[in-house]
């Protein structure tokens, strides 16, 4: 198994832990984060790519790829925020025996489909706006990766045409 691979089952992992540490409640609130921020991600990208390569000189794609993962993250986590504070509401339920039990275990299951649906969302933005060499590399000898971007396709929908049109764009000039 590729190391990059090993990295991404890894973060998976890791998130399905943070569903079963936190439960369906709070997790849900993550998963409706992701959606909530893929769809503000990348309709304001741009905006933010502008003013970040105006700022520091960086790169084009290193700045677009850069912006839609820190406001992705910040939206998700600001939606998982809000489920969090309900989850603190309803506190009283979710500590019974048995809903306790069903609540940590739902909280794994989506937590996992969070790790692997945000991961396949990154993998997809980022191989449209290629960073560097020996990460598109890695990223081609994954065997992870496509089934995670694959999964991803679930969000797609909420992706503006003007990135799948960018992306036709840049493979036709490859």
């Amino acid at each position: 198994m590729p190391y990059f691979d090993i990295v991404l089952v890894v973060i998976i992992v890791l998130f399905g832990l943070f569903g079963l540490w936190f439960g369906l409640i709070h997790t849900l609130g993550s998963l409706a984060g992701m959606v909530v921020g893929v769809f503000l991600a990348s309709r304001y990208y741009e905006v933010g790519a502008n003013w970040l390569m105006s700022l520091t000189g960086w790169g084009d794609n290193f700045s677009k790829v850069l912006i839609f993962i820190i406001a992705f993250f910040v939206i998700n986590r600001l939606v998982g925020l809000a489920f969090w504070i309900v989850d603190k509401i309803l506190s009283l339920i979710t500590h019974l025996p048995f809903v306790s039990g069903i609540n940590r275990f739902l909280g794994l299951v989506f937590g996992l489909l969070e790790g692997a649906v945000g991961l396949g969302m990154i993998l997809y933005f980022i191989s449209r706006f290629p960073l560097s060499e020996m990460f598109m590399n890695a990223l081609g000898e994954s065997r992870l990766a496509p089934t995670l971007v694959h999964l991803a396709n679930i969000l797609l929908p909420l992706v503006p045409e003007g990135l799948r049109i960018l992306q036709s764009t840049i493979e036709s000039l490859r």
